[in-house]
């Protein structure tokens, strides 16, 4: 018969490795059920001039848009946009409220109601990366980026 060797093919050092690595990707998550640190971001953070893109499906057919957005640091946003659904244009006034965490996380909601994005901000504000949570028209898988262009 086939002697077959008693370790592992990779050896204790990936073992270890893989648990090293399994300990740091659950870290956060143990860090983040206790005490949370306040953050260097509030609802000021997002304030002025921002140009936006996203992409995805919704309901199935692709969508891509861009936006020129107004933030005026107290929570609301307004703008206007260009949005093509599966090869028909649109072109959307958007006036939105969002709120925004501690730890530079937020949310949008639309007005009126229906639309709803969770973001990560750069703690300058200067960055926005978002997807859509909830759509008035269906089902959407939409992401993007929102850039702030001035204050």
């Amino acid at each position: 018969g086939v002697n077959l060797p008693s370790r592992p093919p990779f050896g204790r050092s990936f073992g270890l490795m893989s648990l090293a690595l399994v300990a740091l990707a659950l870290a956060p998550l143990a860090w983040a059920q206790g005490d949370q640190p306040v953050g260097p971001c509030s609802t000021s953070t997002l304030q002025g001039n921002y140009m936006s893109n996203s992409t995805g499906t919704l309901n199935g057919l692709p969508i891509a848009q861009v936006n020129h957005l107004v933030s005026d640091g107290m929570g609301s946003i307004t703008g206007s946009g260009t949005v093509v659904v599966n090869g028909v244009v649109t072109f959307p006034v958007i006036t939105s409220t969002y709120t925004v965490n501690s730890d530079c996380t937020g949310t949008l909601t639309s007005v009126p109601a229906g639309l709803s994005q969770n973001f990560a901000i750069k703690d300058n504000g200067s960055q926005v990366f978002f997807i859509v949570t909830a759509h008035p028209a269906g089902t959407a898988t939409i992401a993007g980026e929102a850039v702030r262009q001035s204050k």
